[in-house]
């Protein structure tokens, strides 16, 4: 199965196994990692003409760890995903019906959903749930 494969599925919402998600997830992963990279070179390209590679280097194996990570956390936990597919056919919850509210008695359209009660200052010290 080719990468443009995967990217051509995941973009038509169809079922992924696992290891595609992580895959998917890993690339996502890299990309930010390249980004995060990118940004001290150019910050330090920019204030001092020169770069430090040993600090950049660390900051992209770092950034590049932390992907992985992220990669295997999401093979793990898609393991107990359903389906796409079983997912998108499973029934709808049935609609709640809106509650019956009588209208106000001075003629506006706006009813109180309920009253408030007046409570005693010392009540809300001293009771206990």
């Amino acid at each position: 199965m080719t990468t443009s494969n995967i990217f051509a599925r995941a973009r038509a919402y169809a079922s992924l196994t696992p290891a595609e998600r992580a895959l998917l997830k890993l690339i996502e992963g890299l990309i930010c990692a390249a980004l995060v990279a990118a940004l001290p070179i150019v910050a330090e390209a920019l204030s001092r003409g020169g770069v430090d590679w040993s600090s950049i280097m660390r900051a992209a194996l770092a950034a590049a760890s932390v992907a992985i990570l992220m990669a295997l956390t999401k093979y793990a936990r898609a393991q107990a995903d359903p389906a796409l597919a079983d997912a998108l056919l499973a029934p709808e919850p049935a609609p709640v019906p809106a509650p019956n509210i009588p209208a106000a008695q001075n003629g506006s359209d706006i009813a109180p959903i309920h009253s408030i009660a007046a409570v005693p200052a010392d009540a809300a010290l001293t009771s206990r749930p």
